[in-house]
């Protein structure tokens, strides 16, 4: 663990630091990790770190205060630093960060791969400066002859070093037929082979197959001319189809020098370019041959950063033009010998001029890497948006600069800021409210009918709140809920909850939500529609009741056949008690009580169908949901059919299991579906009597089960029928099948609505002039 680069986290977040740990965790290094500044001092007391990642908003000390502590004992080598914030500050924040030792601004949410790109390069520059260590103990061993040859080398290495430690893109060498020679590390990331492959491979084996003729054909170029600069499609280790931009320069007559940049993602501007390790074999050799090879790297070194794809200036302490390459020259679009001693202010924007001078000016006292954006000045209509990163040397005599154009990133910023403002009218003109929440449950958007659903005056009122003082107390189990399905299958849809206004009034709300992710699809939000559906609830209500005082009216005449048939048997019976006590001028006592005894239990059968029809007509809405028997509620709704279908000639079938288990929910509202399905299948029984002439017996059933944990309920009949386009539809409010005011359309669908209230199914399969079959499905374990 001590030989790795130590890289530092702070975070007083816990989520955000594991967050942190987890991105890193690939990463080969030692990671300390710390939930406050000061846990933070203690951890890396006399530890040599070779980046700190520090959050900007911490209580007691904040990152700026620690980023001060950390580097006030290291005078030699200062810690590098990149600040975590959610928030854009302003320019003047950032200076204060960057003064602190910040070398770069992240802000949240954070992308990982542009974090662990900025990592790679801290991890990178450790590592070369442990190498340099090493190889400069080796450099202590050689003779006094090389020491001029070694400067020499030493010089040309630091030259090389400043580019390659700012310099993004991938850089390699092939010979006259492609081959790899040599690949520095960035071009192993673009493409993800690693060194050893490309070694054996040639620049041909990347391109694509339709691009194969084209890309021959500008490789002979290259051998021709001398130079290359085109856009071409490679094959990614991986199968993908990517694009890359591609610079080449004749080194010799038989190796060319190229520089290659991904381009498939735009929105990566600024890639790191990894330095290659060279090995230094440094052995007792002549001066001669010290002198050639400290020849060839420099000549190699100065290639390399003259045909760089980005620009690179040396100015001096005046700010002059003293050096800069061809990519520099063609940033500013002018001859590169007519820039040298030019002033660099000369080429940038008024605007953006003091925020230069103060940019030099503080890398020049703080001695530290730094960068900025700025707008240069092309022409009097030419504008161009660069990023700059900017270092002096040790002497504090030169200063270098790198600068990279962003104008398409401006560009696409711009476009995104349109889309956003798109989002957010599209936000505003759904009819449902909209939430935009966090994983700890806090508001963080809202729109109009949002803000209008909670009674809320404005945004402030809302935004930054918990959802939770929303929701009542009996809810929270289903918010939860909401929350843990969305996480675990990304959408919840369709659940019904009370909601709780700002002025603690309720309402029913009907909420769906959909889990948010950032490119890596890593969870970040949930947005959460919310529907208010209390008048749409009240409706339904009429509608139940509407439909049930409907069935009553139809069942009346069959109601009279039931009470009509106790009525007569009273009769009977009377008029067999007056004729004995006629005939014989006296009753016995026995005779008289039998007699009594069945009058009195038909008076009690009518009054049982009153006391039932009275119970169906009622509004059940405020009844709580119990356990019930199915079999006595299909009992109790077929009493009220019994002498109408007699009446009718129908055989009306019950073969029910007496072992199924109780159900939870209304047995009042089960009672009206199970009505419902038994006048549809008298009408459908009816109306094929009326339509065929063929006999046959008129057949109604009604089937229970228990299979599998469901209690089952079939209706079936062998009446007209539901054709194959209608059966589809039935269900739909206010479709039917029947003629013309013979029904309302609603029946089947009340029956649909009330079995989904009870979390169960309902299934219809029919035959033209053979019958339907309704099949009901309720979970047995199911807790309301």
């Amino acid at each position: 663990m001590k030989n790795l680069p130590n890289i530092l986290i702070v975070d007083d977040n816990e989520i955000n630091l594991a967050l942190l740990e987890a991105i890193i965790s690939g990463t080969n290094v030692n990671l300390i990790k710390a939930y406050s500044a000061a846990e933070a001092l203690m951890n890396v007391q006399g530890v040599e770190l070779a980046l700190a990642i520090i959050d900007v908003r911490m209580p007691v000390m904040d990152g700026l205060e620690l980023a001060r502590k950390l580097n006030q004992e290291r005078t030699t080598v200062k810690v590098p630093i990149i600040f975590l914030t959610a928030v854009r500050n302003n320019e003047n924040d950032e200076f204060e960060g960057y003064d602190s030792g910040a070398v770069d601004y992240l802000y949240k949410p954070i992308s990982k791969r542009l974090l662990l790109s900025k990592i790679n390069v801290f991890i990178d520059l450790y590592n070369h400066k442990q190498t340099i260590v090493k190889e400069a103990a080796k450099l202590q061993k050689t003779t006094n002859k090389l020491i001029l040859a070694n400067e020499a080398l030493k010089r040309s290495e630091a030259k090389y070093r400043s580019y390659i430690e700012s310099a993004p893109d991938g850089v390699f060498v092939t010979d006259e037929k492609g081959n790899y020679k040599e690949v520095n590390e960035a071009a192993c990331r673009i493409t993800g082979y690693t060194t050893e492959q490309h070694l054996k491979m040639s620049v041909s084996d990347l391109i694509t197959d339709d691009f194969k003729e084209a890309g021959l054909a500008d490789f002979i170029k290259l051998i021709e001319t001398g130079k290359l600069n085109i856009e071409m499609p490679f094959k990614h280790k991986t199968g993908q189809k990517r694009w890359w931009t591609l610079e080449a320069v004749k080194l010799t007559e038989s190796l060319f020098l190229g520089f290659t940049k991904d381009i498939t993602n735009r929105k990566e501007l600024e890639e790191s370019l990894k330095s290659n390790q060279l090995e230094l074999e440094m052995q007792n050799e002549e001066i001669k041959q010290a002198n050639n090879l400290a020849e060839m790297v420099s000549t190699k070194y100065s290639q390399l950063y003259d045909f760089a794809p980005s620009g690179y200036f040396t100015l001096s302490n005046e700010k002059t033009i003293k050096e800069l390459n061809y990519s520099g020259a063609r940033i500013l679009e002018k001859d590169r010998s007519l820039l040298k001693d030019s002033h660099f202010g000369l080429f940038i924007s008024s605007n953006s001029l003091p925020k230069f001078n103060g940019f030099f000016q503080s890398i020049q006292n703080s001695k530290t890497r730094q960068t900025c954006d700025l707008v240069l000045k092309i022409s009097d209509n030419q504008f161009k948006n660069v990023h700059i990163e900017g270092l002096f040397d040790e002497n504090n005599e030169q200063f270098l600069l790198n600068v990279i154009d962003i104008s398409d990133l401006k560009k696409i910023e711009k476009v995104l800021k349109e889309s956003e403002e798109k989002y957010r009218t599209m936000l505003n003109a759904s009819p449902d409210g909209i939430f935009l929440i966090d994983l700890n449950g806090i508001i963080k958007e809202v729109s109009d009918i949002g803000i209008e659903l909670l009674s809320g005056n404005n945004k402030d009122e809302v935004v930054g709140k918990s959802f939770s003082i929303f929701v009542p107390s009996y809810e929270k189990k289903s918010i939860n809920k909401i929350y843990e399905t969305t996480i675990n299958e990304g959408i919840c849809q369709n659940i019904e909850m009370q909601i709780r206004k700002k002025n603690k009034s309720l309402f029913l709300g009907d909420i769906s939500s959909t889990l948010i992710q950032d490119v890596d699809g890593t969870p970040v939000s949930f947005m959460i529609i919310i529907r208010d559906i209390s008048f749409q609830k009240e409706i339904e209500t009429r509608q139940f009741h509407a439909d049930r005082m409907a069935n009553l009216g139809k069942m009346a005449s069959g109601i009279a056949h039931e009470i009509n048939q106790p009525l007569n048997i009273i009769s009977m019976v009377m008029d067999k008690i007056l004729f004995d006590a006629a005939k014989t001028g006296n009753v016995e006592f026995e005779f008289l009580k039998n007699k009594s005894e069945k009058i009195f239990e038909n008076i009690t059968r009518i009054s049982n169908i009153i006391d039932h029809v009275r119970i169906f007509s009622r509004s059940h809405e405020n009844y709580i949901s119990t356990a019930f028997d199915i079999n006595t509620t299909i009992e109790n709704a077929c009493s009220m059919f019994t002498e109408q279908f007699k009446h009718l000639q129908i055989n009306l079938s019950l073969v029910l299991d007496r072992q199924i288990p109780q159900i939870i929910g209304n047995s009042h509202k089960f009672e009206q579906v199970i009505i419902n399905l038994l006048m549809n299948a008298k009408d459908a029984v009816i109306e094929r009597v009326g339509r065929q002439n063929d006999f046959f017996e008129l057949m109604i059933g009604i089937k229970t089960s228990w299979e599998d944990n469901f209690v089952i309920t079939e209706v079936t009949d062998n009446g007209i029928g539901i054709d194959n386009e209608s059966i589809h539809k039935v269900m739909l409010p206010f479709y039917t099948t029947k003629e013309e005011g013979k029904g309302t359309g609603l029946g089947l669908s009340i029956c649909y609505q009330i079995i989904k209230e009870m979390n169960g199914t309902l299934d219809i399969t029919s035959e033209r002039f053979a019958g339907t079959i309704i099949k009901i499905k309720l979970d047995s374990k199911r807790n309301n």
